[in-house]
């Protein structure tokens, strides 16, 4: 659990010394790690990331990222820009089903025939 206290002394440790050196950050913070640091600016500090709906532009460049990089969430959000590896990932979820519910909403034309062998 983090508290605000920790919180803004992260804000303050990646205002002097970047969002890139993670292992000298987290040694400046009491009882947290590299990797948690660098989520907890990546998840919920960092202003720059986006929040909300997103533009037909993000889910393109989201579906391209997923035809070039497969499930490598990290590199399709740098793609996208200002959303996380999660919120990409989510939201392809929510893509993928919307297209499930599209193909399975399609309803065949033209009279229906039961051959039934009795």
């Amino acid at each position: 659990m983090w508290t605000d206290a920790e919180d803004d002394q992260l804000r303050a440790l990646v205002a002097e010394y970047g969002c890139k050196k993670w292992a000298f950050i987290s040694t400046k913070m009491a009882e947290k790690g590299a990797k948690q640091c660098r989520r907890r600016w990546s998840n919920y500090l960092n202003n720059d990331i986006k929040e909300g709906g997103w533009t037909e532009d993000e889910d393109r460049v989201l579906l391209e990222g997923h035809a070039l990089h497969g499930n490598k969430w990290t590199a399709i959000a740098r793609m996208v820009g200002g959303r996380t590896d999660n919120a990409v990932k989510n939201r392809h979820v929510v893509l993928v089903k919307k297209e499930e519910k599209a193909r399975s909403s399609i309803t065949l034309v033209g009279p229906r025939t039961t051959a039934l062998a009795w």
